[in-house]
């Protein structure tokens, strides 16, 4: 029996380890390098236009149909950043206009004003 409670303990232990290496992963957030590229963002399901959007890894630079996105989001989108779960568009008063969850590697997706849902995809896929 003295040898029972050991084992039970580097059971554990090994239990432990692997739930938080899996957890760890799963919070691993992508850098600005690794976002940075063409994307579109365009709503789902909509007649609107796609915009084109190219995020800068330099300090969170936002370039391409800004007059697009606008009119998708409401506000008009000035650079972005990554935030612990999301990636966000932000004004230029610093206001977030949008969040977007990861859907998978190269797909985002958000709320628009009006409750619909906004996609922003990855168009330059490595």
């Amino acid at each position: 029996m003295p040898l029972v409670k050991p084992m039970i303990a580097l059971g554990a232990i090994a239990l432990i380890s692997m739930t938080e290496v899996g957890m760890a992963s799963s919070l691993l957030l992508p850098s600005a390098a690794q976002l940075a590229g063409r994307w579109q963002l365009h709503a789902q399901p909509g007649p609107a236009q796609p915009c084109t959007l190219h995020l800068d890894a330099a300090q969170g630079a936002l370039d391409g149909d800004l007059s697009c996105a606008q009119a998708l989001l409401g506000m008009r989108p000035a650079s972005w950043l990554i935030t612990p779960d999301t990636l966000a568009l932000v004004a230029a008063d610093g206001s977030t206009v949008v969040h977007f969850s990861r859907q998978d590697e190269h797909r985002y997706s958000g709320t628009s004003p009006e409750g619909g849902t906004l996609l922003l995809e990855r168009l330059d896929i490595h």
